[in-house]
């Protein structure tokens, strides 16, 4: 009898199969594809002589052709390695993706990076909440030809044996249709507040985290008690286009790649600044075309909410936070929180300039791959708030306005 991995994962995980129809292969197309040394060995000519040793990575780089493309895809965008010689001589990264997997010890879990434009159309436009599934995988699944991919992230046992029942009160709260995006994200800061506190206590008190999530989850709770701590921010649209700007300029003005440019160029377009406007002036100019597009924004809401929701839900879920970074649980959420909310600015600016689902799926997939790809992307907005508490965070992020 073949073994069986428990998996905790997002029902759309058993429904995905990779189609290279209706795929523009980000995956194989303009990546730097690394293959195992393990999966290396076993390739004859025709294939590693495509390879050439990376020394910094200690794996072996596939050579692009002439179009940035993977050499070994067919003509239905198919890949012929896998065709013709099996799934065991697919390298450790093209067997998994766009599966992502994280292994606590007493159960793995498993999703899906939106990066993949195929992932992304089953993810992202299903309008019903994202719904969740224990399941039993067999050892083919688990490790297609024998190779998995596992991401490492900075989680205790503590945090281990208690970390489903953080993450569904977690995606409760972003689920939440009663409150707007930013209003989720407001509660979820006060809710990991709690969180920081119960698990830096000398004492691990098991039953104040069961409590804690007894009460997030309860009805009365957010009739009560949320409408004051959403009344208790004044969103700072100033800090919050300062902050933007920061991280726009750290990030992406400067690189040579044509979709930071893209991304850059769409923002700046918006909000009717030139990327070299830094002075007081200018940021209280920015602010008030920003103020200005309150009508569009509110229009943009009421047609992508659960969009952006599913987007959010899968992103907490697929990285793992407030663990993905070792660091305080606020300076992980101001990641997860900043992050998102640069995804949303550009996916605006974007929707501005009038775009379909093929463009939202698009524009989705480059953010996802640049931030996925370049690590130091998130690791600049992680050093942005060292030293900073969740509450000075949230208002410089989140509107709790209706």
């Amino acid at each position: 009898m073949s073994k069986k991995y428990f998996y905790f994962q997002p029902q759309y995980v058993s429904k995905f199969k990779c189609d290279g129809s209706k795929c523009d292969a980000h995956c194989c197309g303009g990546w730097n594809i690394f293959i195992d040394k393990e999966t290396f060995k076993q390739y004859p000519p025709e294939i590693s002589s495509r390879l050439k040793f990376n020394e910094e990575r200690g794996e072996y780089l596939l050579t692009l052709n002439d179009k940035k493309r993977c050499p070994f895809l067919n003509e239905k965008k198919l890949c012929r390695i896998q065709l013709e010689h099996g799934e065991n001589f697919l390298s450790q990264t093209c067997a998994s993706y766009p599966r992502v997997t994280s292994d606590f010890e007493y159960f793995f879990e498993r999703s899906l990076t939106v990066s993949c434009p195929v992932a992304a159309d089953l993810i992202l436009f299903d309008r019903a909440p994202m719904n969740f599934e224990f399941v039993h995988v067999p050892e083919k699944k688990h490790s297609p030809g024998g190779k998995i991919f596992i991401q490492k992230i900075q989680a205790t046992d503590y945090h281990k044996r208690n970390l489903i029942n953080i993450q569904v009160a977690m995606i409760s709260i972003l689920q939440e249709r009663k409150l707007t995006i930013d209003q989720r994200l407001i509660v979820l800061g006060f809710f990991l507040d709690r969180l920081e506190e119960i698990f830096s206590a000398e004492i691990f008190d098991e039953a104040a985290l069961t409590k804690l999530i007894a009460a997030y989850e309860s009805k009365k709770f957010l009739a009560q008690q949320v409408p004051l701590m959403i009344q208790s921010f004044d969103f700072d649209a100033k800090k919050f286009i300062r902050l933007m700007l920061d991280i726009l300029n750290k990030i992406f003005i400067g690189k040579n790649s044509p979709q930071d440019k893209k991304f850059l160029d769409a923002v700046t377009d918006a909000l009717q600044l030139s990327p070299d406007e830094k002075n007081s002036v200018s940021i209280s100019t920015v602010t008030e075309n920003y103020k200005n597009l309150a009508a569009e924004r509110k229009n943009f809401f009421t047609k992508y909410s659960t969009f952006l929701e599913r987007y959010l839900v899968n992103e907490l879920f697929l990285n793992i936070y407030p663990w993905r970074f070792e660091g305080s649980i606020p300076q992980n959420f101001f990641v997860f929180a900043a992050e998102y909310k640069l995804f949303e600015l550009i996916i605006f600016s974007a929707w501005l300039k009038n775009f379909d689902k093929k463009n939202l799926i698009e524009v989705t997939g480059r953010f996802t791959t640049r931030f996925d790809h370049v690590g130091e992307y998130r690791q600049i907005i992680f050093e942005q708030c060292k030293g900073a508490d969740i509450f000075s965070i949230m208002e410089s992020l989140l509107d709790g306005s209706d």
